[in-house]
């Protein structure tokens, strides 16, 4: 093929099966290379028959099936399984679950607990407010949602 490079030992192994098969002239080894190129688009074409086949089966089963419940309620969950040291978020809203809310100032967070807490703030878990210099967190607007759904807790 123009403007790519052939597979010399493709190429060789083909010319030596050839020969084991008798084929000897290069009339006869090109001969048989376009009879498989033949076979290979004849098996290309049913596939793609079976590929529309197979989506006109999936409408059957999809017409005869229950809906499907609505995605849109799990696509809300996705951020929290991206949320890393998932036995942290766990606590941290466990302790946050029991106080009213946690001042930051007054404790001391390791790297892992900041970046966790911070975590939860984007995913709105958690939410913060700045009151008299102290900067506190509390239950989120998804709190409640976060710990029904991912650790399957109910308030």
């Amino acid at each position: 093929m123009k403007g790519k490079k052939s597979d010399p030992s493709f190429i060789s192994f083909f010319i030596s099966e050839c020969v084991q098969a008798g084929l000897e002239t290069p009339d006869e080894i090109v001969a048989r290379a376009k009879k498989k190129i033949a076979e290979i688009d004849e098996e290309i074409k049913a596939v793609e028959v079976a590929k529309k086949t197979r989506s006109k089966l999936l409408d059957v089963i999809s017409s005869f099936e229950k809906p499907v419940k609505d995605k849109t309620e799990e696509a809300k969950l996705l951020p929290f399984f991206d949320l890393k040291y998932p036995d942290l978020c766990k606590s941290i809203c466990e302790r946050v679950k029991t106080m009213t809310e946690v001042d930051r100032d007054q404790e001391t967070f390791d790297n892992n607990t900041n970046f966790t807490i911070k975590q939860l703030l984007e995913c709105q878990v958690l939410s913060r407010k700045i009151e008299r210099s102290a900067d506190c967190i509390f239950q989120g607007p998804r709190f409640d949602e976060y710990m029904k759904f991912v650790l399957h807790e109910d308030k």
